[in-house]
């Protein structure tokens, strides 16, 4: 069973559910180990499709193929056999393709099995044949459906990216050139004010009468302007902020699973483009690890100043591993942070979820 967001799982649930209910309801109380095994399955179904956090529970489909094999073993039609398919279903969410096709498979040929010894060769060929094909149809069909929704949150997650990329890029750009107007206002403007303020200080030793008055009053002037100068250029300067809290905001925006929440203080203070973009790079690669790998339904991203520097953590809720694996982004993004003299730290267990913590010091610079 698949699905892209909570209203497909509620919707797939309930079908599953009614479907069960349809297969075993008229025969309940026929048989007490058959409706043993009945009810099993569906406590089974319903602990394996829970909405846990996107943790996916194999040992419950191991369980409902037991209990569909009892009901099939136990019944006196082929009808139970349509519990295999619902455990069919489930299996490209839960499993890759090399272990649900064999799955189906086994299933298969416990129906072969049992069929052999309740109905005719014949017969028993059909029927098994006829549920081979369901399974295959219900596995198919959800991996289709399975291929469509990752396709759909990596597309959300690359167009988050995008929009997150240029508002950085256009961000630092606005930075760069308000720096630049401010240090050529300095250097060029600045300078020949002060040039000119100390040549009409002189001239004002010399002159004398209304022309001494002229000098004075053109002293003061520029001494005026000077200090406007100075002002716009002290402006520019301290507006050179890079909005990294903006431009993480669009990164997370859009991304249907899994739900980010996303920490950052107000008024985070990031001046320098190179910390800004290195920051920006671990919460893109956590999220994109997030969305590709980690099966996780939650991924909380937190950014903010410690007292050691700047600190970026990311944890999610999904399926975890068996410990921190370095592919082609991680190995990235350890570099990239120690180029800056900053450390990597990564966290992660079967069904733990994993965890990314950052640490980028830059003690002149924290508050």
């Amino acid at each position: 069973m698949t699905w892209s967001g909570p209203s497909d799982h509620r919707l797939l649930r309930l079908v599953g559910i009614l479907t069960w209910a349809v297969v075993g309801g008229p025969s309940v109380g026929v048989s007490l180990p058959w409706t043993a095994a009945w009810l099993l399955f569906g406590a089974a179904f319903w602990w394996t499709t829970r909405a846990r956090d996107g943790a996916h529970d194999v040992a419950g489909l191991v369980i409902q193929t037991l209990a569909a094999a009892l009901l099939v073993a136990l019944g006196s039609t082929a009808l139970d056999a349509v519990c295999f398919v619902i455990v069919a279903g489930q299996l490209p969410s839960m499993v890759p393709a090399k272990v649900g096709l064999p799955w189906i498979g086994a299933q298969t040929a416990i129906l072969a099995v049992c069929f052999a010894g309740r109905f005719s060769p014949s017969q028993a060929l059909v029927a098994t044949g006829v549920y081979a094909g369901f399974q295959v149809f219900a596995h198919e069909a959800a991996a289709i459906a399975e291929r469509e929704a990752r396709g759909r949150r990596e597309l959300a997650r690359l167009n988050a990216e995008l929009r997150a990329t240029q508002g950085l890029l256009a961000e630092a750009t606005r930075v760069a050139e308000r720096l630049r107007i401010a240090g050529e206002l300095h250097d060029a403007l600045g300078h020949h004010l002060t040039a000119l303020s100390l040549n009409l200080e002189v001239a004002g030793h010399l002159a004398e009468g209304q022309a001494a008055e002229h000098v004075a009053r053109a002293h003061a002037l520029t001494r005026l302007l000077l200090a406007d100068v100075r002002a716009v250029v002290g402006t520019l300067r301290e507006d050179g902020k890079i909005d990294l809290a903006g431009s993480l905001q669009s990164l997370v925006e859009g991304i249907p699973t899994p739900r980010v929440e996303l920490s950052i203080p107000e008024g985070l203070d990031v001046q320098e483009p190179a910390l800004a973009h290195t920051v920006f790079r671990c919460v893109q690669e956590a999220v994109s690890n997030a969305v590709r790998h980690s099966g996780a339904r939650n991924l909380r991203i937190a950014v903010e100043w410690g007292p050691h520097g700047l600190e970026v953590t990311a944890e999610d809720d999904g399926r975890g591993a068996e410990g921190p694996s370095l592919g082609n982004g991680l190995r990235g993004m350890k570099e990239r942070l120690e180029r800056l003299g900053g450390t990597l730290q990564l966290d992660t267990a079967p069904g733990a979820g994993f965890r990314l913590r950052a640490l980028l010091p830059m003690p002149s610079e924290a508050p």
